[in-house]
């Protein structure tokens, strides 16, 4: 019929369009994905350095120790030997240091972890242990109960607007949620809020500050890990 191309033509056509539309295809595909990805970026600002991000934390968590240190009562310092002052705050201090430098290793991504998480914390936990165990008496109190409770009570309302700060400094990085990440904003907390604790517990048995020191920051670490985990799979459905 006249003004339509033969079914030679037709099949010449075709063969074209199948090579041509690849090409054109992806072409088209790379022009919206560049301009996906220029819509996408914003300006940043760009990081310190390592040092200064873990001496940033560092002073923070100093700072905040100093405050509510003078805020509380300091029953426990007047009444702990100096033994006992100088081990309990060369170990926490310590671990602040340690989670300082895991936080900062996890807000750049890429960034070469010397000592994994775990095992650090391992050590904090149990120099923390160690050191109550040899240096305070091993006596059972007559209220174990009614001693403990507001201890525990207070290293939560300290711990927990901590690792709130913790948060607000580290998100300034690429972090990525998991189990660890949760572990590793609580335990600086937590090293700051047993050292506050310390410091005002007349109770210097090694029993209760077994249990409600170090037991409740044992649970708060672990309670940011189900948090971590749980932020994980939220994001991942």
């Amino acid at each position: 019929m006249a003004g339509y191309p033969t079914e030679a033509e037709l099949e010449r056509r075709l063969d074209a369009w199948a090579e041509a539309d690849p090409i054109e295809a992806r072409a088209e595909l790379q022009r919206e994905l560049s301009r996906a990805l220029g819509a996408s970026l914003k300006l940043v600002k760009p990081l310190p350095s390592n040092r200064a991000l873990v001496l940033q934390f560092l002073l923070a968590f100093a700072a905040c120790a100093a405050v509510v240190i003078a805020i509380l009562d300091k029953v426990g310092i007047h009444a702990m030997t100096v033994a006992q002052v100088g081990g309990m705050t060369a170990i926490l201090a310590s671990g602040g240091v340690f989670f300082s430098l895991d936080l900062v290793s996890r807000m750049i991504p890429g960034n070469r972890i010397e000592l994994p998480f775990l095992f650090g914390l391992a050590l904090v936990l149990l120099g923390v242990a160690a050191a109550i165990a040899l240096l305070f008496p091993w006596r059972m109190p007559a209220a174990f109960v009614a001693e403990g409770w507001p201890c525990a009570v207070l290293e939560l309302a300290i711990a927990i607007p901590a690792a709130a700060m913790a948060w607000a400094m580290a998100r300034r990085g690429a972090l990525f949620a998991s189990p660890g990440l949760g572990a590793a904003l609580l335990a600086p907390a937590v090293c700051l809020a047993l050292m506050a604790d310390q410091a005002q517990c007349m109770f210097l048995q090694a029993p209760h500050l077994l249990l409600w020191h170090g037991g409740t920051a044992a649970g708060l670490i672990a309670a940011g890990a189900v948090i971590g985990r749980i932020m994980t799979r939220r994001r991942s459905l």
